[in-house]
């Protein structure tokens, strides 16, 4: 049976425990801070940084991991004995992260070309939770028996499936980020709209908005019951705001009163380019 190791970039959301019980490697990506690049994984405090973000002159700059990132990790990799590595990464719509994983791939089979071990980069076509969504199925896969193609082909397959929905709560964060022209933020603040964010095959867009906050939870859960049946799993993250993603959790449970739900703190990327008070829900359609 082949040695697989996984990779997954921290624009997942993933925390360390689920990351060390999956036995996945987390590359981080990099938050600039006044001019000094931080790491965006280990010994992060949401609650701090929310309350960071809120007051920031300047909203920090995120980047991805250089190629050296992913490349040193292959190579150890490569001298502990696997055959394989699936690298799960952000869309590549939204991030250079794949990019970054793909190259260092290359340079991998130009410095080690006797090496047999084979480096699979995945573009998860979402981000955050999903990421951990697919991590999840692919090492269920591989506990299972299953074999390197197998554990791709569903891969690819259920990233059409996944589904990404950010509730957004103050726009200064997407209209920095380019995602919203100043004159359309700047109405819609007036106006208390909230806009939901969707990454549908990696792409981004806004599908809805939502007058005030309760009406943007309204939105989400009509989203997840439309796509989903009772018995499916609903991931949450949140910027901050641990009370916002329960009360998204309670409100699908007004349909789905069995509901199974996880709920993750966001890490620096994601509550970047959210914004602090934002939640995000994540799930697989299967209606």
């Amino acid at each position: 049976m082949d040695r697989i190791k996984f990779m997954i970039d921290s624009g997942s959301d993933i925390p360390p425990e689920v990351a060390d019980a999956l036995d996945a490697e987390v590359v981080p990506l990099y938050r600039v801070i006044d001019g000094v690049p931080v790491l965006d994984y280990h010994d992060f405090n949401i609650q701090e940084y929310s309350e960071y973000l809120k007051t920031c002159k300047e909203i920090p700059i995120t980047s991805q991991p250089s190629p050296e990132d992913f490349l040193t990790r292959y190579e150890r990799f490569a001298d502990e004995g696997y055959d394989h590595i699936i690298c799960i990464t952000m869309s590549v719509h939204g991030s250079g992260t794949y990019n970054s994983a793909v190259l260092a791939s290359e340079m991998f089979k130009e410095r080690h070309p006797e090496s047999a071990m084979q480096i699979h980069v995945v573009d998860s076509w979402s981000c955050s939770l999903n990421m951990v969504m697919e991590l999840r199925l692919a090492n269920h896969l591989l506990e299972a028996g299953a074999g390197i193609r197998t554990i791709l082909d569903e891969l690819y397959a259920v990233r059409e499936k996944v589904r990404t929905y950010y509730l957004i709560d103050n726009l200064e964060f997407l209209i920095k980020g380019g995602r919203v022209s100043p004159l359309k933020g700047g109405i819609a603040s007036k106006l208390r709209i909230k806009p939901i964010v969707a990454i549908k095959n990696g792409e981004g867009s806004i599908p809805a908005n939502a007058m005030g906050y309760q009406n943007g939870l309204s939105k989400l859960a009509h989203f997840f019951w439309e796509d989903c049946t009772p018995d499916s799993e609903l991931y949450v993250s949140h910027a901050g705001c641990p009370e916002k993603a329960m009360a998204i959790v309670e409100k699908i449970r007004e349909r789905y009163h069995n509901l199974k739900y996880y709920i993750y703190p966001m890490l620096g990327t994601m509550s970047t380019q959210s914004g602090p008070d934002s939640i995000g829900i994540f799930y697989t359609k299967n209606k």
